[in-house]
């Protein structure tokens, strides 16, 4: 963990605490920026399985201040065997910062 920590602070990312309980994945983004920011941050969960599909799409702005971790959102999903998971978070600034990453549980790409 403090690794983790000491690498975020040396660079601007984005980063997943995801947690499974059964088949409850519980998924807190979070970004971690060395300067403070008046950022755009959009996130998005694409859940696709036998049950049906889902679609969620959050957008905001937010100040990051720099070096210390700051949670996007908190997303509880279900997610049966067989299904597909694809959580997208970017953050911008609209000048140099630019992030964009993406997270799938083990075992799906």
């Amino acid at each position: 963990m403090y690794t983790m920590v000491l690498l975020a602070a040396l660079t601007n990312q984005i980063v997943f605490d995801a947690q499974q309980q059964g088949s409850v994945w519980t998924i807190v983004p979070q970004v971690m920026l060395t300067q403070d920011c008046e950022c755009q941050i959009q996130l998005e969960a694409v859940r696709k399985g036998t049950s049906g599909n889902s679609n969620t799409r959050q957008s905001s702005r937010a100040h990051i201040k720099g070096n210390e971790p700051y949670s996007v959102s908190r997303l509880a999903i279900n997610v049966d065997p067989g299904d597909d998971l694809t959580i997208l978070v970017t953050v911008s600034d609209g000048k140099a910062i630019n992030l964009r990453q993406q997270w799938s549980p083990p075992g799906i790409l």
